[in-house]
């Protein structure tokens, strides 16, 4: 690991600013530190592009996971001290903010990982504001300059040298210790928010817990820089850290199709053992999560003779059956591991070689895996798996129909639904104030109040354009999909009659089914008035595609189910 100090030069009005990281950049030279040389001109003279291309030349000397003492301010404004310090994390760098004078660049301050106040007015200036990342209070008392024909908190070079020996050790404190928990998310934002969940998530573990945590955030091109901002700040204001790790999601293109009702992000957890080969173990948690309990219980969980901890799948185990599993009898469905808490042994998953690999190759191999990398983690390691108390993921569409007034101690699950507001249940009341404790909370508490009135508005539209076909005396009702709950509850609400049934792609007849199926191809030739009703899974979730394909409207002449069915009846929220 290399130690870089940036330092001015060229005319400057502010001569003593100049003095001052001449004569630190002196001091670290002596230590053995690189030099990244910064000239003082007009920024406003050079395009966007042109900038980035001289700061790319000033910083060409650094490496991953390098270490970096920046001095600020550099003159040039506010715009370039802020492309300069992006530009140095994006290598992963540990930064440190030589401050000279006081500035207000909110975002710089809190991105980096220690303040180093170099006079007694900026020392006061960081702790009126609380910046918890200032190196100075956190170590030992330094001594204050007594002349009072300066400011500066070092009075000698031997003091300065000091100073920077000590922060230098401090930001090499390795995060690998015993005593921090590592955690890890897959992000892939496409529309912004999926940061908003990571974020509650995060928020919601460091007010459960005393313990350190490192984040590690594994994530692609969509992460903005807004977003990743307001992560570190969950991050630090809970005196924790944040890794992130770019992940090329190119990486799994060939199965991109198969990730078709996910999001991409969650194959980027198959990256961890080789993206972290120094970890041992590490706790992934989807974004959709509610942490109600010290993370920490999870953490000491003795996982050594394990690849993988977790919770069987509530889902499965009451409700569904994944197709991998008619390939694959041996794993039943009561032992079929939910992958959204996954307490991953990194140094056992290396013994069977690189999991990003394996899982790829696997879903090459078994198309029919329609629940991606969670059916992988359960094919490959079924016999590998500490089973966990249900609590660590304790689904919420369970939870709300017990409606307790107190939270369990428990991981909450967000799978297949959403936070609703008008559930009156105490998980969603909990979820919407961690997330009004976030960076996000003026914008998501505005979204969440329109996303919850218009579904509720989404569902009358549907009722008042459905209705307006039912009123009709010769309608035939045909139903898309096989005859789970949802359907029976719907044939309940309606008054069937003779020459209603069924379609799917390929007819499938079960003894027990209520109305009889045939091929989606009948449509083509249904001469009748009908009103469709689609359950949008059915077909390996093509049944809207298929429709709209054949020429049918939705919403006009077929209708999803789950869009006009409630929550507690199975629909969507």
């Amino acid at each position: 690991m290399n130690v870089h100090i940036t330092n001015i030069y060229g005319f400057i009005q502010d001569q003593e600013l100049k003095k001052k990281q001449n004569i630190y950049a002196d001091a670290a030279h002596v230590l053995g530190f690189k030099e990244m040389g910064i000239f003082n001109f007009d920024v406003s003279t050079d395009t966007e592009n042109e900038l980035s291309k001289r700061i790319d030349g000033i910083i060409s000397s650094l490496q991953f996971n390098d270490l970096v003492f920046v001095q600020l301010p550099t003159g040039n404004g506010e715009y370039y001290d802020n492309l300069l310090i992006n530009k140095i994390k994006a290598y992963n760098t540990k930064v440190c903010i030589l401050l000279h004078q006081i500035i207000e660049y909110e975002y710089v301050l809190n991105v980096v990982d220690l303040i180093m106040p170099t006079s007694n007015e900026v020392y006061a200036y960081l702790k009126e504001h609380n910046y918890s990342n200032v190196f100075y209070k956190k170590n030992i008392d330094y001594e204050f300059e007594s002349s009072s024909n300066s400011s500066n908190i070092l009075s000698s070079d031997f003091y300065i040298k000091k100073y920077l020996i000590d922060a230098v050790d401090q930001l090499e404190e390795p995060v690998l210790d015993d005593d921090v928990i590592h955690i890890g998310f897959g992000l892939h934002d496409k529309d912004g928010h999926y940061s908003v969940w990571v974020g509650t998530v995060m928020q919601s573990i460091l007010e459960h817990t005393d313990s350190r945590v490192c984040f590690h955030i594994l994530h692609d091109e969509t992460l903005s820089t807004d977003n990743k901002y307001k992560l570190e700040m969950v991050a630090h204001n809970g005196s924790s850290k944040i890794e992130f790790h770019k992940i090329d999601e190119n990486d799994f293109s060939i199965v991109k199709n198969q990730m078709s009702r996910f999001t991409i992000g969650a194959m980027f957890r198959c990256s961890l053992p080789e993206l972290l080969p120094d970890l041992n173990q590490i706790i992934y948690l989807d974004a959709d999560l509610f942490v109600n309990r010290d993370i920490k219980e999870l953490w000491d969980v003795d996982v050594r003779e394990y690849c993988l901890a977790g919770v069987v799948d509530e889902g499965v185990d009451i409700h569904n059956y994944p197709r991998i599993l008619n390939k694959y009898p041996e794993i039943k469905k009561e032992s079929y591991v939910n992958s959204g808490v996954l307490y991953m042994n990194l140094k056992k998953l290396r013994e069977f070689g690189n999991l990003k690999k394996l899982v790829v190759d696997f879903l090459i191999d078994n198309p029919e895996a329609d629940l991606s990398d969670q059916d992988v983690l359960n094919v490959l390691f079924h016999d590998k798996v500490l089973y966990l108390d249900g609590s660590w993921n304790q689904f919420v569409l369970m939870h709300r129909k017990d409606n307790v007034e107190k939270l369990d101690k428990a991981i909450f699950h967000y799978a297949g639904t959403l936070l609703m507001l008008y559930s009156h249940s105490q998980i969603d009341l909990e979820y919407f104030r961690a997330i009004c404790r976030t960076p996000w909370s003026d914008y998501e508490m505005n979204h969440q109040f329109e996303q919850c009135f218009g579904r509720m508005n989404d569902r009358v539209y549907q009722y008042q354009n459905m209705l307006q076909l039912l009123s009709n005396t010769n309608i035939k009702h045909i139903f898309y999909g096989e005859e789970n709950e949802l359907l029976k509850t719907l044939y309940n609400r309606i008054h069937l009659k003779d020459g209603d049934y069924r379609v799917l792609e390929h007819a499938q007849n079960m003894e027990y089914d209520i109305l009889p199926c045939k091929d989606l191809s009948v449509l083509k030739d249904e001469k009748n008035p009908k009103i469709i009703f689609v359950n949008w899974e059915s077909d390996h979730c093509l049944a809207i595609q298929n429709l709209e394909e054949l020429g049918f409207k939705n919403g006009k002449d077929f209708f999803v189910i789950s869009r006009f069915f409630s929550f507690f009846d199975g629909g969507f929220m």
